[in-house]
């Protein structure tokens, strides 16, 4: 008897029923659920594991947070321990009977690890049984039987990888967390989070923001002309864009009632843009924040897909397509559907010749697999249609477009203009995610004297940067080699999670954000600069390629770690006091409007309700009302109406976050603003 171990349950369904010669018995162990079939002419049991079912975690001596303790904590022998239980009683229950493991799980670092957990398991009841590893991109039927007709080794250096990053992450954290939350007297539920990828991250996210704050906004003017040919009008604006400078503002001024205007200069253009390179996850989750979609609950979108077998392996650096990739037998299956079909037939007329960038070992591109055969939910079939899209793009010939650029005299002062259009849409057509406005200017020759409608005059102010999105740090983290692919979402997750940024596209970090890293930078840059920890992630890729033990890069950690704990200790009170009077800022909502007074968080004594009051109470009873129930914080986000600080409110029932303003002054118009208005108790 064979026994196949997949990662999780949807997983292990979709690999017993592609792969079953027989018929398929479906049998609970209580909640874990094994398909018996017949794969390879041999009685086969596919069962699931439930992601890690071990964890790593300091031993019980060191669960009572104290100052002692610290640097102990630093050398302490690390313990895996079972979190599974369910799924591992399965696994002995059949490993003792079965002469042949085969580990499915995802082949990545990760996914090893998780494997070689499942084979300690196996080992532990079973000495004789063969152990080996299917490796798969995609769930298909074709990749499947090829996987488990190819079985390879268990590869130890992934599994170890993996494993140095878990423990390097767990002691790092845990000492630096206990630190800050110790110094603060932050403990409990509002302590302090320290991460090796975490901070250096929120470090970049409020260095934005503290530029933001700096700013200063400086005036400037933009001079556009209206023009007028035989059949159209079209703007031309001043060719500095912005002036600053008084005097050519004031020069350009006296150009207000001048009637003509002389071209100078037509300049035409052709391009062609070339379709977009195939997704790796960094591109895939820019793209999908772009439409929306939150960068962790995109991977978790995508990461469901892949299971059901629908698309590719996620996680992957990848931007080529490998030669092995039958491009076609895609084709042919998106081409079932309407919304492909056209763009299929297209493609196919002509060689296949794919776009591509960097290739990476790992795992292909991310592509479709399938078409979907149930219901996708409207999220699910967004993701889908975003990955198809692009497939079919990087497939598809070029765009050509038109730049058009016009210089125009008016009274001895250069004014442009500038048009494009699409020629050939090319891959646009199929990629709607692109977006490409058209600018059409008129037919216009040089040495024309077109006539000047009128010569607008704006007056504004610069506007500081904005915050990063979502997309944006995803590619900063990549570019600075601050996590993994795989971990990259989890830490923006994280984030938003300990109250640290916004939960919304726009990443704004809190004001216990701002204190935790500008502390933290006056002591110890080495924790919130990225140096460090991509120095790390190096070395655990080495790790990975066999060149490097894992106790070995484990242990360089601690070392650093010990420097960087004896340099906080020594400021230890100084930290204190900076963390007490920044912290107390994140109770503030902003100024009571009626006395111009602090609105703050209070609870009440006797009821033990929450409600926003005013610092200038008895004498100001302003006040608004917040959610009883479930838990909130203070959004670094001010409503746009009223300027008070708006809160992120989590219900019990919900994992979704709702960001509304408290103020009853404040019109509710969004869905979201309303459903949490109702479940407000004044």
């Amino acid at each position: 008897m064979q026994l196949i171990i997949a990662e999780k349950s949807t997983a292990a369904e979709t690999i017993a029923k592609n792969l079953a010669e027989t018929k398929i018995r479906i049998q609970d162990f209580g909640p874990v659920k094994v398909w018996y079939t017949q794969i390879n002419g041999e009685e086969t049991v596919v069962m699931p594991l439930k992601g890690h079912i071990k964890n790593v975690r300091y031993p019980e001596t060191f669960r009572k947070w104290n100052e002692e303790t610290l640097m102990k904590m630093i050398d302490a022998k690390l313990v895996y321990y079972p979190t599974a239980e369910d799924n591992i009683a399965v696994i002995k229950k059949f490993a003792k009977k079965a002469d042949k493991v085969i580990i499915a799980t995802d082949y990545d670092t990760e996914g090893e690890s998780i494997g070689f957990e499942a084979i300690d398991v196996v080992r532990e009841e079973n000495t004789k049984s063969k152990v080996y590893r299917s490796v798969f991109s995609s769930l298909t039927t074709k990749e499947l039987s090829e996987a488990f007709k190819n079985l390879q080794k268990p590869n130890k250096d992934l599994s170890d990888s993996a494993d140095a990053r878990r423990e390097i992450d767990l002691i790092l954290g845990a000492v630096l967390t206990r630190f800050i939350s110790l110094a603060a007297e932050r403990l409990g539920n509002s302590f302090l989070s320290i991460g090796r990828v975490q901070t250096p991250t929120l470090a970049i996210i409020v260095a934005r923001d503290s530029e933001r704050r700096a700013f200063k906004p400086e005036k400037y003017w933009r001079f556009t002309a209206t023009i007028q040919t035989k059949d159209a009008e079209f703007l031309a604006e001043y060719k500095d864009g912005k002036v600053f400078d008084e005097k050519t503002a004031e020069k350009l001024r006296k150009t207000k009632n001048e009637k003509k205007a002389v071209i100078d200069k037509v300049d035409m253009k052709k391009r062609r843009m070339p379709p977009p390179k195939p997704f790796n996850t960094t591109a895939f989750l820019r793209s999908a924040a772009a439409i929306g979609f939150s960068v962790p609950n995109a991977m978790r979108i995508v990461q469901g897909l892949y299971m059901k077998g629908y698309v590719s392996y996620p996680r992957t650096d990848s931007e080529a397509y490998p030669p092995t990739l039958d491009l076609k037998e895609i084709l042919n299956e998106l081409r079932n559907s309407s919304s492909y079909s056209k763009a299929v037939s297209e493609i196919l007329k002509k060689p296949l010749n794919p776009t591509k960038g960097k290739e990476a070992k790992d795992h292909p591109p991310i592509h479709p697999v399938k078409l979907p055969n149930e219901k996708l939910n409207p999220q699910e079939a967004r993701i889908f249609d975003l990955i198809s899209r692009r497939f079919l793009a990087t497939l598809s010939d070029e765009s050509e477009e038109e730049i058009i650029s016009i210089k125009l005299d008016i009274k001895g002062n250069e004014f442009t203009a500038k048009g494009s259009r699409i020629l050939v849409p090319g891959w646009r057509s199929v990629y709607i995610f692109s977006k490409y406005e058209e600018n059409i200017l008129p037919e216009i020759k040089e040495g024309e004297i077109l006539k000047v409608l009128k010569i607008d005059e704006i007056e504004d102010f610069t506007t500081p940067p904005g915050n990063y999105s979502q997309g944006a740090i995803l590619k900063i983290m990549e570019d600075l080699n601050l996590g993994t692919k795989a971990t990259r979402p989890e830490i923006l997750k994280k984030l938003m999670e300990r109250r640290y940024i916004s939960a919304s596209r726009t990443l704004i970090p809190s004001e216990v954000a701002f204190a935790v890293i500008e502390n933290m930078q006056k002591v110890s840059n080495e924790i919130t600069g990225a140096e460090l920890t991509a120095t790390l992630e190096k070395e655990m890729k080495l790790v990975e390629e066999g060149q490097k033990k894992k106790a070995e890069v484990v242990n360089e950690s601690r070392d650093m770690l010990r420097k960087v704990l004896k340099n906080l200790q020594s400021k230890r009170k100084e930290i204190k006091e900076l963390m007490h009077k920044a912290l107390l800022q994140q109770y503030i909502f902003g100024t009571c409007p009626k006395s111009g007074g602090k609105l703050k968080l209070v609870v009440s004594k006797k009821s033990h309700k929450r409600f926003v009051g005013c610092s200038d109470y008895p004498k100001c009873h302003f006040g608004m009302p917040l959610p009883q129930s479930g838990y909130f914080f203070i959004s670094p986000q001010s409503c746009p109406k009223c300027g008070i600080h708006m809160i992120e409110w989590h219900a019990k029932e919900s994992k979704r976050t709702y960001i509304f303003c408290v103020n009853p002054a404040c019109k509710v118009e969004k869905k979201e603003k309303a459903i949490a208005k109702e479940k407000t108790k004044k």
